[in-house]
This record gives C-alpha cells, structure tokens and sequence, in this order.
C-alpha cells in the first residue's frame, strides 16, 4: 500500500522529517533548511495552506516578522502568517535537544534504541541523511507518544492537516492548552 503525501507539511531537516511522518503516519514534503520551508511557503505554496515545521537555534527569518504567535510550550512555538493560510512551528532550541529532552521526560533511555544519549552524539546521528528513515529513531518516536509536547505536535500536526483553510485559531489554543 502507498503511503499517502502531505505537500503542504513542509519539516526543514532529517530527523524532523522521520517524527513528523511518524507522527502524521504519511508522507511529507522534506526541505534541507530553513530558508528553502521558507522558501517552499513563499513561492510554491504562495497564498495556500501550508505548514513548515523548522528548528529556533537558526537565525531569525523575515518570515517569522510576518507571523503572529498563536501558543507555546517549553520547546514549540504556532505562528500563523497574518495574512496567508500558512502556519509554522519553531522547535526550541532544535529538533535534537527536543527529542532528548521528551525521551529525558517520558523515562526513556535512548540507548535503548541504539541511540545516543549526548547532544554532540545524538546530533551527529541525526543529521545524517540516513535519519530520515532510520527505524531506530522511529522505535524512540513510538517510545514517546505519551510525553505531551509529541502528543501535541502530533494534535497540531493532525488538526492542521485536517483543517488546512478551515483551522480556527481558538482551536489551536485549546490544543495546546490541554
């Protein structure tokens, strides 16, 4: 069975790509930087729904200047462009610090699952291109769909792309309010 593609769902690296297709269980349309999410929401996507999913640590885009925060948490951060149907959520500080800290959080070990424990290491890892797929990392994801800032990508995730020109603000605050 073919797995179906969310376009619209826009991560900016390896590792983001393999949670955030886990997560959504289809397809995404995977960017190798923030500047090309960036770039996919203004040309490809111009005045359509989209939703790019990019790390903080990098610098801070004009993009985001066009945006409004809808909610936060400790790592992610909803904007939604003023003026386009167009969502991003940043991942505070970055993608590997957040895995970490959720499997930190939800009493998983990440040597479990072949992976290491060290920021430097695990980065090392999870830059690779390979990480896109790596059934290791998706093993950890599985471990840690009961930590709640994974539940609420993944609600996030999943109401937008259900929703896509119909998401309600009010919505999304709820979710992460839960």
């Amino acid at each position: 069975m073919k797995k179906i593609k969310l376009l619209d769902v826009i991560p900016e690296c390896y590792v983001d790509t393999n949670l955030v297709e886990y997560l959504l269980g289809a397809g995404v349309n995977h960017q190798h930087s923030c500047s090309k999410v960036v770039g996919q929401l203004k040309s490809t996507f111009a005045d359509r729904f989209a939703v790019g999913i990019i790390d903080k640590d990098k610098v801070e885009l004009g993009y985001i200047k066009e945006c409004s925060v809808i909610a936060h948490t400790r790592h992610l951060t909803l904007m939604k462009h003023n003026e386009k149907p167009q969502y991003l959520i940043t991942v505070a500080p970055a993608i590997d610090r957040f895995v970490l800290d959720c499997a930190q959080d939800s009493g998983a070990d990440t040597k479990d699952y072949g992976i290491p424990s060290g920021l430097k290491d695990f980065t090392e890892i999870s830059k690779s291109i390979t990480s896109n797929t790596d059934p290791r990392f998706k093993a950890l994801f599985a471990a840690l769909t009961d930590n709640q800032e994974i539940k609420l990508l993944r609600s996030t995730l999943k109401y937008l792309s259900e929703n896509k020109y119909n998401a309600d603000i009010a919505s999304l605050k709820r979710i992460f309010n839960q």
